[in-house]
């Protein structure tokens, strides 16, 4: 009798096996579902340009890096600091994303200031690869296209 249970447990956990393989192979992955889940977020990026957008973005990026594959995670990973570097660096200075499009208050930052917002802009401006990366990952994987 035990003989018979166990080959009956065998044949389960092979086609639960294959049932997740297969899953996995045509996008239906936690990754590829987190990707669709914010595929219009993805493709609005910066077209917000407000600390609360910004910091839907990082929460957004840093969400799908926790299920991402490993090739990409770190890409993932890296465009969510980045991303936060920008709005930490606005409130160190005390200046609303959106305002940065205003010489007036731009102007008021002190050389401290400035450096701090430029340092953190040029660290998201260097990005170019991991958003490539991410790009092709994700067109790949989950046969979505980002713009």
């Amino acid at each position: 009798m035990p003989k018979h249970r166990s080959s009956r447990l065998v044949p389960a956990a092979v086609v639960t096996t294959l049932a997740a393989t297969v899953l996995a192979g045509c996008g239906g992955s936690a990754y590829c579902d987190a990707v669709k889940e914010n595929e219009k977020a993805l493709n609005s990026f910066g077209q917000k340009r407000s600390d609360a957008a910004y910091t839907s973005y990082a929460k957004t990026m840093r969400d799908i890096a926790k299920v991402a594959p490993e090739d990409v995670k770190k890409d993932w990973t890296a465009l969510a600091k980045v991303t936060e570097g920008v709005l930490s660096a606005q409130k160190d200075v005390g200046l609303d994303l959106k305002d940065m499009t205003d010489a007036a208050k731009v102007k008021k930052l002190d050389a401290a200031g400035l450096k701090k917002v430029n340092a953190a802009y040029e660290a998201f401006n260097k990005t170019t690869d991991q958003r490539n990366a991410v790009v092709k990952n994700v067109k790949q994987e989950c046969k979505v296209t980002l713009k």
